[in-house]
Formats: structure tokens, sequence, C-alpha cells
């Protein structure tokens, strides 16, 4: 989901899925345009099956593990650990960008697999099921937009109940932050790949940089950035839709 909205002020106002700002910036940025359209690519056996994975994982966490409500002193105590039921909590991204005379508003909005606090750090955990685990044994650190998606929900307010009331969000106080990205065998939940990462003023620049060229595409500012990549298009649920595809080198 990505929308454009006119605030009261006159001002614009872009809203977006987490999932549809990292397919677009960390996939093919073509995929904007579908996006504004209110175009979803097609279900596939391998989108259904992560889908039942994630379902999995909760279940089983629902049935080992008790939460506690937390206090909200407990909350504010920055030396408490904490941690959260799994994808109990959702996620809002709120930032102001200058566009040219006016202040373009964003708000992206999500929901974190696994939010914690230890030792004054704040956590968050993404797990994967990809259908191609081979892919991930050579590799040392996660895909682009596993990234943004962590570092988004870093950065985010978080709400128990979807609200979209900033006056329901809260914060989580903290000293640093950190990410793990967990990819699993979907057969076995088995952990086949650990990426684990901190909060940098390097990896601030970067989500930076993505969300200012995301707002300038949206708006059409910005013409997309085609990724010139085959392998991406023939692998892409848009590929049967899409008039931006490539499929041979001479496309």
């Amino acid at each position: 989901m990505i929308q454009i909205k006119e605030m009261p002020d006159g001002n614009p106002m872009i809203i977006s899925s987490v999932s549809d700002f990292c397919d677009s910036m960390g996939f093919c940025e073509f995929r904007i345009k579908h996006f504004l359209k209110g175009i979803r690519p097609p279900q596939t056996k391998v989108t259904v099956e992560g889908t039942k994975s994630h379902e999995k994982e909760v279940e089983y966490e629902r049935e080992h593990f008790e939460f506690v409500p937390l206090t909200q002193e407990e909350l504010e105590d920055i030396n408490k650990d904490i941690e959260f039921a799994r994808e109990h909590i959702f996620t809002r991204f709120p930032t102001k960008i200058k566009y040219g005379n006016k202040n373009l508003l964003m708000l992206i909005i999500g929901q974190a697999d696994k939010i914690a606090r230890s030792k004054g750090m704040l956590i968050v955990e993404e797990t994967k099921y990809p259908e191609n685990k081979e892919k991930y044994l050579g590799k040392f650190e996660p895909y682009e937009d596993q990234t943004m998606q962590a570092l988004l929900y870093l950065n985010s307010r978080f709400t128990e109940n979807s609200s979209s009331t900033p006056k329901e969000w809260f914060k989580i106080p903290h000293k640093g932050k950190a990410w793990i990205i967990n990819i699993k065998d979907k057969k076995t939940r088995e952990s086949i790949r650990i990426f684990k990462g901190i909060q940098t003023k390097g990896t601030e620049k970067f989500l930076k940089e993505k969300i200012s060229k995301f707002a300038l595409v949206v708006m059409g500012k910005l013409e997309p950035e085609h990724h010139k990549s085959i392998k991406k298009c023939l692998s892409c649920r848009f590929l049967n839709s899409c008039e931006y595809k490539i499929t041979n080198s001479k496309t």
C-alpha cells in the first residue's frame, strides 16, 4: 500500500507499508508505480508457505511462553530487559522531508516479528523463510530490503493495537539499536543463517537516502531506476503484467 494524501494545511503526505517500501527500494523501484495504482502481485506458493511458517512461529510461542503485560515503569526503565510477544507490536515511522516550499510528511507502517530490549539495547528480530535457502549459505550480510525493514522498525514508534492515532504510539527507551535477521528452513524452522548488526551513522544515512529517493519517485519528481537484472524480472511476481520488465539482453 502506497498512498498520497493532502493534509488540511495543504501539505502532501505519503503513507506506505513497510513491505511495499522495502520491496520498492530494495528490489525494484518500478514497483512503486504498481503500488500507487493499487495493483498487488498475485500470491504464490512461496508467499503462502511463508505466511504459514510465520503463523507456526506465533502459535509455538503462544503455546510455550507466557508474556506478562508491562507496566509503564518497566517500559521506561532503560535497564529493564523486556520482550513483546511475536507479531504483537505494530510500528509507525513518521518523518518529514522538505519538498519545494512545502513539508512532505511520510508515514511508513508495519508489524515487527519480534521487539525486545536487552541490556539497554533495542532489538528487532525478523525471521525469513526463503524458498531457496542455499543462496544464503555463502552470504555474510542480509539483502538490502531486509536491512531496510529492520532499520525502519528500529526507528519507529510502537503500538499494540494497530492504531493510526499518534497519541497511542509509544517509544521504547534505549541506549543503542541492534537488529537480527534470522534465516530459517521453512520445513524444520531451524536457523540456517543469522545476520546481526547495530545501527550506526552509516546505516542511518543509508535509510535516510532511501526514504528521500522513495518520496521523490512517489511524488513523480524522479523516475524509478531500473535494476537491469533479467534474473530479478523473471523472479518477480509482477512479471506477467509489468510493462517495465526485461526478459532478454536486448530488451
